[in-house]
């Protein structure tokens, strides 16, 4: 898989993302976007929202359980991982200190953060390196 890529989400697996930020309010919700890379584009196909065992709107932490069933989704479906996603509920778009701490996926996946501290949600995407983000190139197609 390339190393970077510009993501592309249909526009019901984007809103859906939006849904499930509202949905768990007051605390972060996560998730994995899972699809294939061609080229510089990875295209998403399937939307594997996680339990946050946190429940927490400062801070977000990955159910082993439904972890586990996002990875047999995906290899069952040969898809490859290429974004995680998860809420800020009360600040910016932008990766903190915690979310750069807590990179498990490693530089070739993307890092999509829903911002809800405004009426209208604000999305981001990241690469997350060990101590700095690069911004990430996403749009929603449909």
């Amino acid at each position: 898989m390339a190393t970077r890529y510009r993501l592309v989400i249909p526009r019901d697996l984007y809103e859906s993302l939006l849904v499930q930020a509202r949905f768990e309010l007051p605390n972060e919700c996560c998730g994995l976007l899972a699809g294939r890379v061609v080229g510089e584009i990875g295209r998403v196909t399937l939307r594997l929202p996680l339990v946050n065992v946190a429940a927490s709107p400062k801070e977000f932490l990955s159910e082993p359980r439904s972890m586990l069933q996002a990875e047999k989704q995906m290899r069952a479906g040969g898809l490859d991982l290429l974004a995680v996603y998860h809420s800020h509920p009360t600040s910016p778009p932008t990766p903190s200190r915690t979310d750069l701490e807590r990179n498990i996926h490693g530089v070739g996946v993307m890092h999509l953060i829903i911002s809800l501290e405004k009426s209208q949600p604000e999305m981001r995407g990241w690469w997350l390196l060990e101590t700095v983000a690069d911004p990430a190139e996403w749009e929603f197609t449909g």
